[in-house]
This record gives structure tokens, sequence and C-alpha cells, in this order.
């Protein structure tokens, strides 16, 4: 006898979100619902290999090398070239 099933959850998509979950339930030849219980019940959470503090780190590093990228795309269009004194002035 199969479990009956009240329990219902509701998630919110953006159009381009909803779109590519019922591609990929139509790939699958699967409901958009029986396409989604299929993910949610049978992924596996990936434990972060890293400690939460290197993670920390790591994430200040991205973030300073994504500022420094930004300052020198603002240069490149401010002066239409960049230098290599530019560079080294970056923080």
């Amino acid at each position: 006898m199969s479990e009956t099933k009240r329990t219902q959850i509701n998630i919110r998509l953006s159009d381009t979100e909803l779109e590519k979950v019922k591609l990929s339930a139509e790939v699958l030849g699967l409901s958009v619902g029986k396409y989604a219980k299929q993910v949610l019940l049978k992924s596996k959470l990936v434990k972060p290999q890293l400690p939460a503090q290197s993670q920390q780190v790591m994430i200040r590093q991205l973030s300073g090398m994504a500022n420094n990228l930004n300052q020198l795309t603002k240069l490149a269009h401010e002066s239409k070239a960049i230098d290599s004194h530019a560079i080294d002035s970056l923080p």
C-alpha cells in the first residue's frame, strides 16, 4: 500500500528559472512536479571541503580581485588604455 501524500511545497521561481525547470523536465519526459520531486529527493548535498574560516578568506580575496578588475575596467573605459603604472597603483 502506498503512503498518502499530504504535504505540498511551494517555491517561487523567476520566469527564466521556470523555463529552465520546464525544459529539463521535458528532456527527461517528466512533468514539472515529478522532475522537481526527483531532483529534491535524489540530489546529494556536497559538504564543502574547506573549513568555514578558509572559505571566508577566499571570499575576501576573490572580492578584492573583483574590485581590482572593476577598477581596471573603469580605467580602460576612461582612458582607452591601461599602463603598468595604473596596475601597480591598485591596492
